[in-house]
């Protein structure tokens, strides 16, 4: 008798041992995977508008720790990143100085969600040698000054650009011949700043502070427009990432405010 009931007790102990042990294979297999196990590996083509730069090279690094995917980063003026986006190069997600090229995306039919990321304000941005000449934007027009203003496929270029028309500076800026540089990106107008290569320019704030570039002015929203900076995840590239990038430079927000922009408010 005590030997069946020592039979049937280790009949029920197995019993037990192996259906706790499938159920928690079961799990086990069952259970979501981290996020470094789903994007391990991928590669997430990101396009940059160039003031972005700093910020978004802190974003990259925190994205790569949490999620084990690679960036392959294009810092670049919005308008020329936009007409290569355009024109089918590979991108998955493309941060713009200009809303002005989300929009478009969404009219070429290749967003697949935009988002309004940061907004920033345009500033007169001096040199050593110039600060003593450039007080104020209506001192880009004294003899001798020499102005630099981005070029128009970069937005700050084209916000500098409206500002000067209607302020009623810029017809009397390029016939004084104080006109001098048109570069592509507003990082680089802040290097030819830091260099002494010019005595003033127009940036944003955002780079004034990043490249540690002094300014004497800033210009009104109603002479530049609203500034926004946005984000597009771009149709039919890898949508999933882009998402995961995208939340994590929202979880992050206080990295660009650190270098001068304000979130915007959603």
């Amino acid at each position: 008798m005590k030997r069946k009931i020592w039979v049937l007790l280790i009949f029920v102990l197995l019993m037990f041992f192996n259906f706790g042990y499938v159920y928690a294979y079961k799990d086990l297999k069952g259970a979501p995977k981290s996020e470094s196990a789903v994007f391990k590996g991928q590669k997430l083509k990101l396009y940059v508008a160039a003031g972005l730069k700093k910020p978004m090279d802190e974003i990259i690094a925190i994205f790569e720790k949490k999620t084990g995917a690679k960036v392959v980063p294009n810092y670049g003026p919005s308008g020329g990143l936009y007409t290569q986006i355009k024109m089918g190069q590979p991108c998955d997600i493309f941060f713009s100085a200009d809303w002005l090229y989300i929009e478009k995306l969404k009219e070429d039919g290749k967003l697949a969600e935009g988002q309004k990321f940061v907004q920033d304000i345009l500033v007169l941005a001096v040199s050593q040698t110039g600060k003593n000449k450039v007080k104020s934007v209506k001192d880009l027009i004294k003899p001798g000054v020499v102005v630099g203003v981005a070029d128009t496929r970069a937005p700050v270029g084209v916000y500098s650009e409206r500002a000067l028309k209607r302020m009623n500076i810029w017809d009397k800026l390029v016939s004084s011949g104080n006109l001098r540089a048109r570069p592509a990106t507003v990082n680089q107008l802040a290097i030819m700043l830091q260099k002494n290569e010019l005595d003033a320019g127009l940036i944003y704030s955002s780079v004034a502070k990043a490249f540690n570039v002094e300014y004497v002015e800033e210009i009104p929203q109603k002479f530049t427009g609203e500034i926004i900076f946005g984000a597009a995840i771009i149709k039919g590239g890898n949508e999933k990432l882009a998402k995961e990038f995208l939340n994590i430079a929202n979880d992050n927000i206080n990295i660009f405010e650190k270098y001068g922009w304000r979130a915007v408010k959603k």
